[in-house]
C-alpha cells in the first residue's frame, strides 16, 4: 500500500487531484484509516487511474468518467476511442498545416507586392494536341502527390509506362480549401479506362504563353501570378474554357522529392 503522496509521485498527479477523484467518488482508495483519514491506494490502483486520465485526454467530463469507471468498459473498446480520437486529432493537425503553408505562401506574396516580378522569360509558343490519361478531382495542394500516386498505379495496371506529368487547375467558385484539380499524363494512344479515369484529347492551343520555374507540388507558387503581369503589359487575355495547365519535370538536383522544374501554361489570345 501507498500512502497518497507516495501514490502521488508514482503517478505524477497531484495530490490534490487525488483527493478530488476521492470526493467524486472516480477513484476511492484501497483503504483510508478511520482514526487518521490518511489514504493509501494500491499499485493495482495505477490502472483504474490510468483509465481516468485516458477518458480525459478522449475529453469526457468527470461526471462521465465516474459512470464509465462503474460499468467497466472492456479495453479493446477503450482502444477503439482512442483510435477514432487520434484519427480526429491527425486530420486536425494536417488541416492546420495545410493553412500555415498557406500563409507562408501568402506572406511571401505579399512581401514581393510591388517588386519586378519577371525575373524569368515568357514565351508564346503553339502546343499541339496531346492524348492524355486524366485523374479529376476535389483535393488540397497536399493530396496532389496521391492523386498522381494512384493515376501511375492506374498506369501500370494498363501496362503503360509514366511519361510527363502534368497537372491542369480548373476554375472552381465553390471551392475554398479543397481545389478543382486534374492530374495527367500523356499517352501514345487510345486506351480502354474507366471511372474516374479519364482519356482526353487536350487541344491545340496556338498561342500558349509559358513560363518556366521552380516549385513544389504541395504548395502554391508565384509563377502564375509573373505570367499574369505579364499578359496584361502585353497585350493579351486568358482564351476562356482552357484550364492552367503545368508541366513538372522531376530534377534530382533539386534535393528535394516534391520540387519540380515546371512549366506553367496559359492558353491567350490578342485582347
Amino acid at each position: 500500500m501507498f500512502k497518497i503522496s507516495e501514490f502521488s509521485k508514482i503517478s505524477q498527479v497531484s495530490v490534490k487531484t487525488l483527493r478530488y477523484y476521492d470526493q467524486l467518488h472516480i477513484l476511492k482508495p484501497a483503504h483510508t484509516d478511520k482514526f487518521t483519514g490518511y489514504r493509501y491506494y494500491s499499485a493495482e490502483q495505477m490502472f483504474q487511474l490510468h483509465r481516468i486520465l485516458a477518458f480525459k485526454e478522449l475529453g469526457f467530463s468527470l461526471v462521465q468518467i465516474r459512470r464509465m469507471m462503474s460499468e467497466n468498459i472492456p479495453l479493446e473498446q477503450i482502444r477503439g476511442m482512442f483510435r477514432i480520437r487520434q484519427n480526429e486529432i491527425q486530420s486536425i493537425i494536417e488541416k492546420e498545416q495545410d493553412k500555415l503553408t498557406r500563409i507562408k505562401e501568402r506572406l511571401c506574396i505579399i512581401e514581393n507586392e510591388g517588386k519586378d516580378l519577371l525575373n524569368n522569360s515568357v514565351v508564346i509558343k503553339e502546343v499541339e494536341p496531346q492524348l492524355v490519361l486524366t485523374y479529376r478531382q476535389r483535393a488540397s495542394l497536399r493530396q496532389i502527390p496521391e492523386l498522381f500516386e494512384q493515376l501511375d498505379e492506374h498506369l501500370g495496371h494498363l501496362g503503360l509506362p509514366s511519361r510527363s506529368q502534368m497537372v491542369l487547375w480548373h476554375g472552381c467558385e465553390e471551392c475554398e480549401d479543397d481545389i478543382d484539380v486534374e492530374v495527367a499524363r500523356q499517352i501514345n494512344h487510345k486506351i480502354s479506362t474507366s471511372s474516374p479515369y479519364t482519356v482526353k484529347r487536350l487541344p491545340e492551343v496556338p498561342m500558349m504563353a509559358t513560363l518556366i520555374h521552380h516549385c513544389r507540388t504541395t504548395s502554391r507558387c508565384t509563377a502564375s501570378t509573373e505570367l499574369a503581369f505579364w499578359i496584361e503589359r502585353n497585350g493579351y487575355r486568358m482564351k476562356e474554357n482552357e484550364p492552367r495547365r503545368e508541366i513538372c519535370i522531376p530534377h534530382e538536383k533539386l534535393g528535394d522529392p516534391e520540387a519540380f522544374i515546371a512549366e506553367v501554361q496559359i492558353a491567350v489570345e490578342r485582347a
